[in-house]
């Protein structure tokens, strides 16, 4: 193959305690030097974190933090609230009662936490200026004690985008999976969603032109999206209009749920870590978004050194096949 880039997105699945993401283009290098950008503080963020589950018995804790910084002034705010749209007077002006925020943080470095219980807990939209806009985080975590999506459920908050990639979901029979997709803005957002599949793009109408309301979430279901049940698919999200944030929630009925969190900006090398020690199942999902193929060499990396797996030296990802 001739080739100047290398473009490559994978997954690695360990469902019965823990699944590690990553993507992956190399970017290529033009020769030409740049000025130095001006660096300057963070002025606001925006997060968003999906509801959490659709079980009764889901605890769920968010933990935000905003790091000390210098350079982002002494003052600010910031709030974590119900994605739940505005009313309205019928009239198109006024707006209904705002909900609570679920926690509203006050200072750089110290940790703030809330929680929410039951089926019913919402999506969350959440912003900070000043300084505590500068590397804001939260951290959404769930314990869901019994059914199909049990275990704990753990989600950073994202920031909203127009394009996620997603390897590693299913439309297997015995998988529940469900993309979320969450709108922070004053304007609906449109948005397709497509799979791939061991034999390349799979056609649906279902998945296309998708409608967010302002200020709410939007669950869709994978299976819903094809008629033929596929274990390994990667699934494609774009925003035709406006943005989202996403997240896949997959729940199996024998091995419980976890969150996928979209992956990492392609690049030449992938490292996914956190495959835990008594893991009896593990599997390698990989995607290559790009015109060309890709040929990958595969190692693991142990306590004692690295191991090539016999059999499993080498993948070959052909373009738009997961």
């Amino acid at each position: 193959m001739n080739r100047t880039t290398l473009s490559l997105i994978a997954a690695a699945a360990a469902l019965a305690a823990v699944t590690g993401f990553a993507a992956a283009t190399a970017p290529g290098d033009d020769g030409d030097s740049a000025k130095a950008a001006a660096r300057l503080p963070v002025e606001r963020s925006s997060l968003l974190c999906p509801a959490p589950s659709t079980s009764d018995l889901a605890e769920t804790a968010y933990t935000s933090y905003t790091p000390v910084s210098q350079e982002s002034g002494s003052s600010g705010k910031a709030a974590l609230s119900p994605a739940t749209r505005e009313l309205t007077d019928g009239t198109g002006s006024g707006k209904g009662k705002a909900d609570k925020p679920v926690l509203s943080p006050l200072k750089p470095g110290r940790p703030v936490a809330g929680e929410a219980s039951g089926a019913e807990s919402p999506a969350l939209v959440g912003s900070a200026d000043g300084n505590l806009a500068p590397g804001w985080t939260v951290q959404q975590t769930t314990e869901v004690a019994a059914g199909t999506g049990r275990g704990l459920l753990g989600v950073n908050c994202s920031a909203p985008d127009t394009d996620f990639w997603f390897p590693g979901a299913s439309t297997a029979k015995e998988r529940s999976d469900y993309i979320h997709l969450t709108n922070p803005d004053d304007s609906a957002a449109v948005v397709d969603v497509q799979l791939y599949g061991a034999k390349g793009a799979i056609k649906s109408d279902v998945g296309e032109g998708i409608q967010v309301q302002p200020h709410s979430s939007v669950p869709v279901l994978l299976s819903t999206l094809t008629d033929k049940p596929q274990t390994n698919v990667t699934l494609h999200v774009t925003a035709r209009s406006g943005r989202v944030a996403a997240a896949v929630l997959a729940a199996d009925d024998k091995l419980g749920g976890d969150w996928l969190p979209a992956s990492a900006d392609p690049a030449g090398t992938v490292v996914l870590p956190g495959i835990p020690k008594d893991a009896t199942s593990v599997r390698l999902v990989a995607f290559t978004p790009g015109d060309n193929d890709a040929d990958l060499k595969v190692q693991l990396a142990s306590p004692t050194g690295r191991i090539t797996p016999a059999g499993h030296e080498s993948l070959h990802v052909k373009s738009g096949m997961t």
